[in-house]
């Protein structure tokens, strides 16, 4: 869908329906995140597993809109990840979460490899993405949430309080045009 810019203003479907998705994700993590807080063994309990699929899935539909929109801009990838704002020196906003989708989408196809091996023999993508995580959190158990929690800055996890960056994210790709 197309993106039209005002002023100071976008008509963007496409994040509308975003927001809404991530707003969906964030009615099933806020009772999970709240058991989390109170539960002796979280973990045990099978809550972190299910507030990690709900983050994924949470990341997987922020790529989605990240891969439309600087295609209906016409921008590249790269140019397109490397737009502010920037989480450290070395990945922006839009890695991240990009790096967090792909991670999501392929652990399980990775874990094979690095079962039988070690991650060090990871190739290509699988690789980038690994690497490109590990400069912001450990790969390891409940990554996407943990992700999400360095996102966020020490808020609640809730999906839905990435939307800022999004939007500033998208904003500066326009200013980039």
């Amino acid at each position: 869908m197309a993106i039209i810019k005002g002023d100071n203003d976008y008509a963007d479907v496409d994040f509308l329906f975003l927001k809404r998705h991530l707003q969906l994700l964030d009615l099933e993590l806020a009772p999970l995140n709240a058991r989390i807080s109170i539960t002796r063994d979280p973990e045990s309990a099978g809550l972190c597993d299910q507030a990690e699929y709900f983050i994924g899935q949470g990341f997987v539909a922020i790529q989605r809109y990240l891969i439309t929109t600087k295609s209906v801009l016409g921008v590249n990838t790269a140019d397109a990840f490397n737009t502010p704002p920037q989480l450290t020196s070395k990945v922006s906003f839009a890695t991240a979460i990009n790096a967090g989708a792909n991670y999501w989408k392929h652990v399980e196809e990775w874990i094979e490899i690095i079962n039988k091996t070690s991650h060090h023999n990871l190739t290509g993508q699988a690789r980038k993405t690994l690497l490109q995580i590990e400069e912001i959190t450990p790969w390891a158990e409940y990554t996407c949430s943990n992700l999400l929690a360095i996102l966020l800055k020490g808020q609640s996890l809730n999906l839905s309080l990435l939307l800022p960056e999004i939007e500033e994210w998208r904003n500066n790709l326009f200013a980039y045009l």
